[in-house]
């Protein structure tokens, strides 16, 4: 599919490819990974208990400004470069961003930001102390913080942060539907577009829940 796709460019008639890919509902696929996502489940060098110590682990080795964004981002479960972005907005547009009745970042009044193709995101449920440690943190992008962490020689792992809030939050009873919805996954499936409706209390209960997450990290 990629060479035919990267052929019919250089052909000239990709247009046509398309309208055959259409027409005969062709998709790519990346095989049966079955196997590599059961070793990565399993594997205890990335397990829950691992990834909470590093991030512990690096926010004790960095000053409190730059651990207050990897802290962020598990408590938000906002990919990276999202998070980061999402902190610069607390920081300088909160008027326009954290709904103070309902404690809930909009991401969604910011569509050019957070709704892109592939990688979106529309709320997130915060508390006072999430917050705090948005105010309290310095103004980074994604790949600065990368930078900053090789020189002080520690390992970039923030991915961790994203599965962390995954990981709690499946643990502790919340439905993988709400998960992807917090963490911006829009499930294709008929069930979740037409007739999942759940009770708005299952949105409170991750409110709940942050607080333990924060008090198991901090």
């Amino acid at each position: 599919m990629k060479s035919l796709a990267s052929l019919s460019k250089f052909l000239g008639c990709y247009d046509r490819w398309k309208d055959i890919k259409e027409k005969y509902q062709l998709k790519w696929s990346n095989g049966n990974n079955s196997l590599e996502v059961f070793q990565t489940i399993v594997n205890n060098e990335t397990n829950y208990d691992s990834m909470i110590r590093w991030v512990k682990d690096t926010c004790s080795q960095i000053p409190r400004y730059y651990a207050n964004i990897l802290f962020y981002c598990t408590l938000t479960g906002l990919r990276a470069d999202k998070a980061c972005k999402s902190l610069s907005l607390v920081k300088n547009n909160q008027d326009n961003y954290l709904n103070k009745e309902t404690m809930i970042l909009e991401h969604f009044r910011h569509p050019n930001i957070f709704i892109r193709r592939t990688k979106q995101v529309f709320i997130s449920f915060v508390n006072y102390d999430i917050i705090n440690l948005a105010k309290d943190s310095i103004e980074y992008s994604y790949n600065a913080l990368r930078c900053y962490l090789k020189r002080r020689k520690l390992q970039m792992n923030m991915n961790y942060c994203r599965k962390i809030f995954a990981t709690f939050m499946r643990n502790n009873g919340i439905e993988q539907e709400i998960i992807d919805l917090l963490q911006g996954r829009i499930p294709k499936s008929v069930f979740v577009r037409h007739y999942y409706k759940p009770d708005l209390s299952r949105f409170e209960k991750v409110r709940s829940l942050l607080d333990n997450l924060y008090n198991q990290l901090i």
